[in-house]
């Protein structure tokens, strides 16, 4: 009986957790992390205009589907957090769509996934390990997305196994130990 009190004392204090006050200084900050990877698009682009880079044109075709596709999830992500953060501040219904929300972050993963194998193939065309001028700011894309997923999942409960792969979410774990809490307090949560 005891455990039984505890699990749904537990549940209670998560539920309550998620009902944090947000101010619009906190709003701001958090779309912030959102449109940050406009950004740092834009640092991709840059790579293709660098004195380093031998062949612009190749360099495009490697970033280039990376660029679109972070364009287009953050034109979205930022779209469906406005819709969080209204509902939040006007205590309205929620317009957010986690479908919406989860598929961006999907196409983000992906695009990001897409672009390393872009370079691999190309690595194995020139018969050695070439590390691409553009390798560091997808490093720094991908920790945006991470820190991106972290500010959805305060807000909804989002399936991060549908989002990304296994190695993927584990890796996240550990550089993120929120991630792990923010999973354990809904999986409780879906419980009680």
């Amino acid at each position: 009986m005891p455990v039984t009190i505890a699990l749904k004392m537990r549940v209670i204090i998560v539920a309550t957790a998620h009902k944090k006050t947000y101010s619009a200084e906190d709003f701001d900050a958090k779309y912030l992390e959102i449109t940050n990877l406009y950004d740092m698009a834009e640092d991709l682009v840059n790579t293709v205009e660098s004195s380093l880079v031998s062949n612009p044109n190749l360099q495009l075709d490697i970033v280039e589907p990376l660029i679109n596709d972070i364009g287009d999830a953050t034109d979205i992500l930022t779209q469906e957090f406005i819709y969080i953060a209204e509902n939040k501040k006007n205590k309205g219904a929620m317009k957010a769509s986690k479908t919406n929300i989860e598929s961006a972050l999907r196409k983000l993963f992906v695009a990001i996934n897409d672009y390393q194998e872009r370079v691999k193939d190309i690595s194995k065309k020139a018969h050695g390990a070439i590390m691409n001028i553009a390798d560091p700011v997808v490093q720094k894309i991908q920790r945006q997305v991470e820190l991106v997923v972290v500010v959805f999942l305060e807000f909804l409960q989002i399936s991060l196994q549908s989002i990304m792969g296994k190695a993927e979410l584990e890796a996240l774990k550990v550089r993120d130990s929120r991630i792990a809490l923010m999973m354990h307090e809904h999986s409780l949560a879906q419980q009680g």
